[in-house]
């Protein structure tokens, strides 16, 4: 049996410009994991002088293969340090203070719909990269 290797997550700015995952069974949530969800998410505004804060604008694409609806969401995104919540348009259901936070949401979505999450705000230290970014679905809109 051969030992476990950690990965490494090397930043290259000149490579992409943001992260780009679908929706997987990392919720604990109550996500279904069945990939109905791409999720976009980039930094686009680092600290300055007079904001010393992380803007990360998130985008979904929720392409449902059944038609199925959505409610409720929950937001996964992995950092490569850890961040402090500062505020989303969601609610923050896990991870602060930690490199990966859980941010709840409650858009209703066709099976076939664009879900703009807007500015996911957060502090760390220098160098902040995503590494990561799930997206979960629950599959009822509560409405048909």
């Amino acid at each position: 049996m051969r030992n476990y290797e950690k990965p490494v997550v090397i930043a290259n700015d000149s490579l992409a410009e943001g992260v780009y995952a679908a929706s997987g069974s990392a919720s604990s949530s109550g996500g279904s994991g069945d990939d109905c969800y791409t999720v976009n998410a980039y930094i686009h505004q680092r600290p300055e002088t007079g904001r010393q804060d992380y803007r990360i604008q998130v985008n979904g694409v929720h392409a449902a293969g059944d038609g199925h609806h959505s409610g409720k969401q929950h937001l996964f995104l992995t950092f490569n340090q850890p961040v402090t919540y500062s505020s989303s348009n969601g609610t923050l259901a896990g991870g602060n203070n930690s490199n990966c936070i859980e941010i709840a949401y409650a858009y209703h979505n066709n099976g076939n719909d664009n879900i703009g999450l807007g500015d996911v705000v957060v502090t760390s230290g220098d160098g902040l990269e995503i590494s990561g970014a799930v997206l979960t679905c629950n599959h009822d809109c509560g409405q048909h």
